[in-house]
């Protein structure tokens, strides 16, 4: 077991242990090692100014590299890692061809936020490349959806972005030597134990590590949530543990009956997946957060942290998805819709069991998925539903439906379900539904939205599904 952890930075070697290994990238970038062209603003990854790209050891070989926000990213999470910032990328001897294009299209804006969007379009520019895409003005937004800042010169940028030359644009993984570099991390896949004071992070390569040790230890996925905490000083755990070093939790697999969902899957991933069988999961799932935060988050850590108001959970309950749990007395597997218990926060997790997995059973009903939110990308839910049905004409053959942001948890209505089904699908049928559940839902009133707002757009929310599916 090692008590450092090793990674790249622009082709150099860095190992890390102690207090340094405690620190965000974003910290340990400035202020470790003067790379002071990562900007921190928001320090919750919102405005996208910390923005760089990061590889990681995928079995034998480095993976493929995406931008991530680094100011909540632990450095112990990075272990046989290479991470390139924006000096990484060029300099002014020899500019990458995306800061070539910004120069030529004026698309600096003030400046500051500047080498995030940078960092942002070079993940966007070797992801084109590699996947032959075209970078017309829609892809060019969408992959800018996480740098925020609108002060001067949008337009600008977005030409940059669309008069890159992506055939002279070298992909990622050619500005250094990936190869020595992942012959260097490949011997090094053995389990991290790195300790400060009071504080000690874990990094297991097998599920029985994980399982031992996750009784005692908070596991932290991919800290979109938790660094945010930790940055507004509101968590500062004890022990923290990692799945991250485990190589068959990052896969996707599917099976006959559905797909098998690893813990350490990022969204992009799922997003990518779901397309085939799930494009509507797939179509929310590129609205409700950034390429850098869904280039960190997993599917799993969305759900355990079991959020009345996130996203993915009301899908998963109308899916019912299993939860494929692992603890000291072997495996467990729970529809989501049970492990999800009354209450806020509370989840059928059990002492010493860790989700492995999470499954999604394939089927031939149809989705609809809605999410109200003060801006459209990035941002936290005010009111969310998700609706699962199939029709025989005009009648509803299967109907189920899950709500979230009207109560402590996301919620199912299930005596509603029952009475729908062989029912017209109209407006009449909705509103008559949206009646029943605003008696049965508590939502509260905060500063995305009042009691009254809640309610009225769990009602137009039905409304809206009966106007664009009915027959």
């Amino acid at each position: 077991m090692r008590n450092s952890i090793l990674l790249f930075i622009n082709g150099e070697r860095h190992e890390v242990s102690g207090e340094k290994a405690f620190l965000t990238l974003s910290d340990y970038l400035r202020y470790e090692q003067g790379l002071t062209g990562t900007k921190v603003v928001c320090a919750e990854g919102d405005c996208g100014a910390c923005t760089v790209v990061v590889a990681r050891m995928a079995k034998e070989e480095m993976g493929e590299y995406k931008s991530i926000n680094s100011c909540i990213a632990f450095m112990w999470q990075l272990d046989r890692t290479h991470i390139i910032t924006v000096e990484g990328l060029g300099n002014s001897e020899k500019l990458h061809p995306v800061q070539k294009s910004m120069v030529e299209c004026h698309g600096a804006q003030c400046g500051y936020c500047t080498p995030g969007f940078i960092c942002a379009m070079a993940s966007m520019a070797d992801e084109a490349k590699r996947e032959k895409k075209v970078l017309d003005e829609k892809r060019v937004r969408n992959a800018l959806t996480g740098n925020l800042c609108r002060c001067t010169g949008y337009d600008s940028i977005l030409e940059a972005g669309m008069k890159l030359d992506l055939v002279n644009t070298p992909q990622l993984n050619q500005l250094y030597n990936d190869k020595v570099i992942a012959e260097t991390l490949r011997p090094l896949h053995q389990s991290v134990s790195v300790e400060h004071q009071h504080k000690k992070a874990l990094l297991p390569i097998s599920l029985s590590e994980a399982v031992k040790a996750s009784a005692s230890a908070k596991i932290v996925s991919g800290a979109t949530d938790l660094g945010v905490l930790h940055n507004k000083g509101r968590w500062e755990p004890k022990q923290m543990m990692s799945l991250v070093a485990i190589d068959e939790l990052h896969e996707i697999k599917e099976l006959n009956d559905g797909w098998l969902i690893g813990a350490r899957a990022t969204l992009h991933q799922v997003a990518d997946t779901c397309e085939k069988d799930f494009p509507e999961f797939s179509r929310l799932m590129r609205v409700f957060a950034s390429p850098q935060i869904k280039n960190s988050a997993t599917l799993v850590g969305n759900m355990m942290n079991a959020s009345p108001i996130a996203d993915t959970i009301p899908f998963l309950k109308v899916a019912h998805a299993i939860v494929h749990l692992m603890g000291p007395t072997g495996p467990r597997f729970v529809d989501v819709n049970d492990f999800f218990l009354p209450g806020y926060k509370q989840m059928d997790l059990r002492a010493g069991e860790l989700v492995t997995h999470i499954f999604l059973p394939k089927t031939t009903d149809q989705f609809k998925l809605y999410k109200v939110s003060r801006r459209k990308d990035l941002d936290i839910s005010a009111v969310t539903l998700a609706v699962r049905y199939s029709l025989d004409g005009k009648k509803l053959s299967s109907f189920k439906l899950a709500m979230g942001g009207v109560g402590a948890s996301v919620l199912r209505f299930p005596q509603i379900e029952q009475k729908s089904v062989g029912q017209v699908l109209d407006t009449h049928l909705m509103t008559t539904i949206a009646t029943e559940i605003n008696q049965q839902i508590t939502p509260v009133s905060d500063v995305r939205g009042s009691d009254k707002y809640r309610r009225l757009l769990a009602k137009n929310l039905l409304l809206k599904f009966a106007h664009e599916v009915r027959v």
